[in-house]
């Protein structure tokens, strides 16, 4: 490696150790967001299938924005009787993009992520743990979720020790990807599996990709 490279690593290097206070400061206050927009396509979604499909309770409502970059908690829970929210970190198929998800299909094999709504199935125990079925209620962007095995689990990499490794390995700040599944944190997949289970919806929206 040249003298010149080596040079610019180490004053990285060192400005990345310089800023990974505030780094981590960030990670741990964000908040999360999503979008009005997207909430209220979600909303739509799921009042389009309720009039199709009456005797389908609808108790949570999550609202995932890919158009958000990963490292960040881009998806809402909504409690549609109280309205309360809660947010998480959740990983995007590896083939949408790196840090934020650009491209999406509902082709099996793709490692995509798929936009539109999807009704959670029930809790399992599979090869990540603790993990909810669901299936795709988009004719158009996620039919084929049964068939690609497009679930909610979790795994290792969506946290933030993850975010700064690939931040000092220079693959940017982000959390890691799926093949096409909603993946949570460790910490997050018990809460969010719980209320999700028995009435719960999924819309994932792709902004300005859609």
């Amino acid at each position: 490696m040249r003298t010149g490279t080596l040079t610019i690593l180490r004053i990285l290097s060192v400005a990345l150790l310089l800023l990974l206070p505030l780094v981590v400061t960030a990670l741990l206050r964000d908040a999360g967001h999503v979008p009005n927009e997207a909430v209220a396509e979600a909303k739509a979604a799921l009042e389009q299938y309720k009039v199709l499909h009456p005797e389908d309770s609808a108790r949570t409502l999550a609202v995932v924005d890919f158009s958000r970059p990963s490292f960040l908690k881009r998806m809402v829970l909504i409690d549609l009787k109280t309205g309360r929210r809660s947010t998480y970190r959740v990983a995007h198929g590896k083939n949408s993009g790196t840090i934020l998800a650009r491209s999406f299909s509902n082709v099996p094999e793709s490692n995509m992520s798929s936009l539109g709504l999807y009704r959670v199935c029930i809790p399992y125990q599979g090869d990540h743990g603790l993990a909810l079925r669901l299936d795709g209620l988009d004719s158009l962007q996620n039919s084929n979720a049964g068939m690609r095995d497009i679930v909610l689990h979790s795994a290792d990499y969506v946290s933030i020790p993850y975010i700064l490794m690939n931040l000092f390995t220079l693959s940017g700040p982000r959390i890691g990807r799926s093949n096409g599944c909603f993946v949570v944190s460790r910490e997050d997949v018990d809460p969010v599996v719980r209320k999700l289970a028995g009435g719960g919806f999924i819309y994932a929206w792709g902004g300005e990709a859609e």
